[in-house]
């Protein structure tokens, strides 16, 4: 798959989560449990790089009992500790293209969804009640009961920052309105289109994000505090949000279930997700 120098040493590993560690079916391959222990044996970080809210997040990391307990989420707008739910890291949205954003969803007739950091005990999600009818028909709404609040009026009343502005519907709606919104907020906001078949087959995310808040950006925060090198970095991942973070690693990979774009972005291409991508990668690395 890749030529290494011997003595080539890499430190750290930086794991997408879905498409990556998981399956289609959602879940972690004994296979892939055993890898990761190896690694630890070798005092290699494992970390987990993920569009994930934190309370999705920690669900994976329980599975995974050689990660490392400190975590980027939300698409790089976070990072934070499943041993005492400490966040480290912040990357949140201006309020003006916060506003702008869920102004935009909504000419798309698409429900905004505000994301900010919160404990597990509490709502990290905000919803508004203007939107409620469209809201409450939502797959992925109705699959996390406990994780969203309902808010009066279009935006919230709050000098907290959103980490993300973002919705989830129908691919052919969200593909409807991904032009408006990319010319709407232009350099203000990355804006990117994810599948999310845990949602349903023909569910989009159309996510929002601060340009500084990228997965490679916050690693790249732990990396000096660490004092790891990007070039001591191995990143695996399937999704444009891994691009950045791909493309400056020291190694990475894209999934063989990754699109074009992705791939490209790569130094090498491993098996898929459904296939121990993940384990081919690391045993192509570690166990030469």
């Amino acid at each position: 798959m890749v030529n290494l120098p011997d003595d080539r040493r890499f430190r750290l590993v930086a794991l997408d989560v879905d498409g990556t560690v998981l399956t289609t079916a959602q879940q972690v391959t004994p296979e892939l449990k055993d890898a990761l222990s190896r690694l630890a044996d070798l005092s290699v970080r494992i970390v987990l790089c993920t569009g994930r809210r934190w309370r999705t997040t920690v669900e994976v990391l329980a599975e995974l009992e050689h990660a490392h307990p400190v975590a980027v989420c939300s698409g790089g707008a976070q990072i934070k500790r499943a041993d005492d739910e400490r966040t480290l890291y912040l990357a949140p949205m201006e309020h003006a293209v916060a506003r702008l954003a869920t102004d935009l969803l909504r000419r798309g007739s698409l429900v905004p969804l505000l994301l900010y950091d919160r404990p597990l005990s509490e709502p990290e999600l905000k919803v508004a009640e203007p939107d409620r009818a469209r809201a409450e028909r939502l797959p992925y709404l109705l699959a996390n009961p406990g994780a969203w609040e309902w808010y009066p009026g279009d935006y919230p009343d709050t000098d907290e920052r959103p980490l993300v502005v973002y919705t989830m519907d129908e691919g052919r709606k969200i593909r409807a309105a991904e032009r408006r919104v990319r010319e709407g907020l232009g350099e203000r906001a990355t804006v990117q289109v994810m599948p999310q078949g845990r949602y349903g087959a023909e569910q989009l995310a159309l996510e929002l994000h601060d340009p500084g808040a990228t997965k490679w950006r916050a690693l790249y925060w732990l990396l000096q505090r660490w004092q790891v090198r990007p070039e001591e970095v191995v990143a695996i991942g399937d999704d444009v949000n891994d691009i950045p973070m791909l493309e400056a690693a020291g190694l990475s990979f894209a999934m063989g279930n990754a699109s074009d774009e992705v791939k490209a972005a790569a130094d090498a291409v491993t098996a898929g997700n459904d296939d121990h991508g993940v384990v081919e990668a690391l045993a192509s690395v570690f166990e030469r």
